[in-house]
C-alpha cells in the first residue's frame, strides 16, 4: 500500500473510532438513564488517543520504526511520523464533529 493510501485509511479509521465510540457510548448512557449528550461531549475527547492508537495498530510498531534511526534509515521514520499525524488529524476531526453534533465546545 502506498503512503497516501495508508494516510487516508489511518485518518478514517481513527475518525471512525472516535465517532463510533462516542455514539455507542451515548447509547449506553441513554440506556442507563444518564444525559447522553452531556456524556458524549465528555467522552469524545477521551477517545481521541484511542482512535490514534487503534488506527496505527498499537504504538509498538511505530516505536520499532523509530529504532531504525540508529541504523541510519530515515525514510521509515518520516513515513511513520506522517502516519501518526494522519491518524491524529482523523481523531481530531472526529472529536470536533461529535462536539459540533452535540453543540458542545467548538
Amino acid at each position: 500500500m502506498m503512503v497516501m493510501e495508508r494516510m487516508i485509511v489511518y485518518f478514517f479509521v481513527s475518525m471512525g473510532i472516535v465517532i463510533g465510540g462516542s455514539i455507542l457510548g451515548g447509547v449506553g448512557y441513554l440506556l442507563t438513564r444518564q444525559a447522553p449528550m452531556y456524556e458524549i461531549e465528555l467522552l469524545a475527547p477521551k477517545l481521541k488517543i484511542w482512535g490514534l492508537v487503534g488506527a496505527l495498530g498499537g504504538t509498538f510498531d511505530s516505536f520499532m520504526q523509530i529504532e531504525r534511526v540508529l541504523e541510519g534509515a530515515f525514510s521509515p521514520i518520516v513515513k511513520q511520523i506522517i502516519y501518526i499525524l494522519s491518524a491524529f488529524a482523523g481523531a481530531h476531526v472526529g472529536t470536533k464533529l461529535i462536539l459540533w453534533l452535540v453543540q458542545g465546545e467548538q
